[in-house]
């Protein structure tokens, strides 16, 4: 059941999606990660709108509902390691030499289907944040470290808080380690170690120019 949702949740859709309607591989673009934000930029934001219900409710809902009692009834140990899984295989996804996305959507379906309220209080940070400051990594970063704590005010089982500690340290090792594309800014810029740390890690990018960062795209 573990390894099945790791597999399923590495099915690399927006990848796919960029080969199908542009020829293009959407990890030589922007950030080049293959996550939602990327696609939108360089694919087209309707284009998005599958690969979110995607990753929700095929990758993230599904191996859990599966693993719960309506279904194997495996326990909620289970459910939540199938989960896991599945955001990890987004994020590292063994088809693309574990090149993948951030699972900020993916986490939306693991969650919805072990506690909804959590997903409201996260979904709602990230989202609102978005409205206000028009950029959403910042946002989404502070939702992923605030659900373990909503998860003990929730007084939600211990398996759904390790969860929640679990997704925020697995976004914290994706901004640190990922951004490996041909373009890397960060060794054209010359940018500190400690500057480049607080840049992953907050921002989710190599340099402070966020357009520059957004829009890359390959050299001619």
């Amino acid at each position: 059941m573990i390894l099945g949702a790791y597999l399923l949740g590495a099915v690399p859709s927006s990848y796919f999606l960029g080969r199908l309607k542009l020829g293009i591989d959407i990890r030589e673009y922007g950030s080049g990660n293959i996550g939602i934000s990327n696609v939108a930029t360089f694919v087209g934001k309707k284009a998005v709108v599958p690969l979110v219900l995607f990753d929700i409710f095929v990758k993230g809902l599904l191996p859990v509902l599966i693993a719960s009692g309506k279904v194997l009834d495996l326990g909620l140990e289970v459910e939540v390691a199938a989960g896991f899984a599945a955001i990890v295989g987004h994020n590292w996804p063994v088809w693309l030499k574990f090149s993948g996305g951030r699972g900020m959507a993916t986490v939306l379906g693991v969650v919805a289907a072990l506690c909804w309220p959590l997903v409201v209080l996260y979904g709602s940070v990230a989202g609102i944040g978005w409205l206000l400051t028009r950029s959403s990594a910042v946002w989404w970063g502070i939702a992923a470290f605030m659900m373990p704590i909503w998860s003990v005010i929730l007084r939600q089982p211990v398996e759904v808080t390790l969860l929640g500690v679990g997704f925020f340290a697995v976004v914290a090792a994706k901004r640190l380690t990922s951004n490996r594309t041909t373009q890397g800014a960060a060794p054209d810029t010359k940018v500190s170690l400690p500057r480049l740390v607080w840049y992953r890690l907050v921002f989710d990018r190599d340099i402070a120019s966020r357009e520059e960062w957004v829009y890359r795209q390959p050299e001619a």
